[in-house]
């Protein structure tokens, strides 16, 4: 009976992953456009897109030399960043085998040498992997598309070392109570888990709408998080959280008199 509902419940976390990734592959041309010049600037000495806060959470570590891993990497901007930030052998692994695809371009501009990018599901990420980092990277907008929040810190534990450190930032659970609007206004509830669908498109740049493949997100709260974490051997070390913009989603309420937190960053250590 446990294999069983082991299996169920593995069969439809790889149905909503799947599905979601579908139009993420999609919006790859369109994230694309809306950066023309991402390759040169990605080829400029120094390059970093990092967001200000996780840009210091990272300068705070002994990164020289250190091997990374970025969970859902996109387009590869962010570990190409830490790359330059002095960091030895980098591994960016996403789902969507298009914004790989740019991800290697992005390196190929840039001349970058041991860097490497990969195209995993993100709870299949093979087991050959497991154990070689001495950081993993998790940058915004990568928690509320994941439908098994355990089996996903999980997978992040595993790719450690021991005394390895995650490293994250990512939207506020609370900001996903919000609809934009003008104002951006409480809509949905903090405890909904069920899966939302959607299909009008993941242009998160300009907020344009079109036809997509529907795709799946999940609120997973503050403590589905921490409780998530502790669960898969992490050691919460810092957290932070952020009044400012930092994902392009109710940006308004960074200037709000009742400003909600809008980002976090942590960081754990692999017990």
């Amino acid at each position: 009976m446990a294999s069983d509902i082991k299996d169920k419940s593995e069969n439809t976390t790889k149905k909503y992953t799947e599905q979601t990734l579908k139009s993420w592959n999609e919006a790859a041309a369109i994230h694309h456009q809306r950066n023309p010049d991402l390759a040169e600037r990605v080829a400029e000495p120094g390059f970093n897109a990092l967001e200000g806060d996780f840009n210091r959470l990272v300068d705070a570590q002994e990164l020289t030399g250190a091997s990374v891993v970025q969970v859902c990497c996109n387009n590869g901007k962010d570990l190409l960043s830490i790359k330059n930030k002095g960091a030895g052998y980098c591994l960016g692994i996403d789902g969507s085998s298009t914004f790989v695809e740019q991800a290697n371009t992005l390196a190929q501009s840039g001349n970058f040498s041991d860097v490497a990018f990969e195209t995993h599901n993100v709870y299949e990420i093979p087991q050959h992997h497991y154990g070689r980092f001495d950081f993993a990277v998790i940058t915004i907008g990568v928690l509320n598309w994941m439908p098994d929040l355990r089996a996903f810190f999980d997978i992040c534990s595993k790719l450690l070392k021991p005394g390895g450190r995650l490293l994250m930032e990512e939207l506020h659970p609370v900001l996903n109570m919000y609809a934009e609007g003008t104002p951006s206004h409480i809509a949905y509830s903090y405890f909904d888990r069920a899966p939302q669908v959607d299909n009008s498109g993941l242009d998160y740049f300009s907020g344009e709408k079109y036809a997509s493949e529907p795709n799946y997100n999940f609120q997973h709260t503050l403590g589905d998080i921490l409780t998530a974490a502790i669960a898969s051997n992490l050691a919460l070390e810092t957290f932070e959280e952020i009044a400012e913009d930092v994902g392009n989603y109710c940006g308004d309420l960074a200037e709000s008199p009742h400003n909600p937190p809008l980002a976090l960053t942590a960081s754990w250590r692999k017990a």
